[in-house]
């Protein structure tokens, strides 16, 4: 009887173990995902778009806004019919807002110019966020918005930061 109680009690501690060890691992990859952000959020270069129009649905459910961005019908024209990811190349002007010039295939960046990470899912372009969630009741503040503003690292990757208004000002 005590042989199985020992057998019995070291499967929990293996057990134990391996919950511990699973949730330390969790912790850990969330934090280093926190960290990526906030360090992109610190450092990353700014890169403003154009928003196109969307359907309004979105914003009547009062906490979030569909996103869809002005540059994705150029992109959706110059798309390979397979193709369902890749970075783009594009030329940013004086304020920051993006154009999109063709497909980043490893050449040299020029000035004022910046490759970012897209994919395609269900027909639609996306960049980084599709969604920008807001406070419930902020449907009409936010319906003003002209723009996304994003931070981008040298990978491509892109977080959205804030909408803006047609000035370029934060809402």
């Amino acid at each position: 009887m005590g042989n199985v109680m020992g057998k019995l009690a070291a499967s929990h501690k293996w057990a134990l173990g391996i919950v511990l060890f699973t949730t330390v691992a969790i912790l850990a990859g969330v934090n280093w995902r926190i960290f990526k952000f906030e360090q992109l959020l610190n450092h990353g270069q700014v890169v403003r778009f154009a928003l196109a129009p969307v359907d309004p649905r979105s914003l009547m459910q009062g906490d979030y806004m569909a996103l869809e961005y002005a540059i994705a019908r150029d992109v959706r024209s110059a798309l390979a019919p397979q193709q369902m990811q890749g970075q783009l190349l594009l030329a940013l002007d004086k304020q920051k807002v993006a154009r999109f010039m063709d497909f980043y295939t490893d050449q040299a960046l020029g000035k004022d110019q910046l490759r970012v990470q897209f994919r395609v899912r269900g027909n639609q372009i996306k960049l980084a966020s599709n969604s920008f969630f807001f406070e419930e009741g902020q449907a009409d503040h936010f319906s003003a918005a002209k723009y996304g503003e994003f931070r981008v690292n040298a990978q491509g990757e892109l977080l959205l930061v804030s909408l803006l208004d047609e000035k370029l000002e934060p809402l």
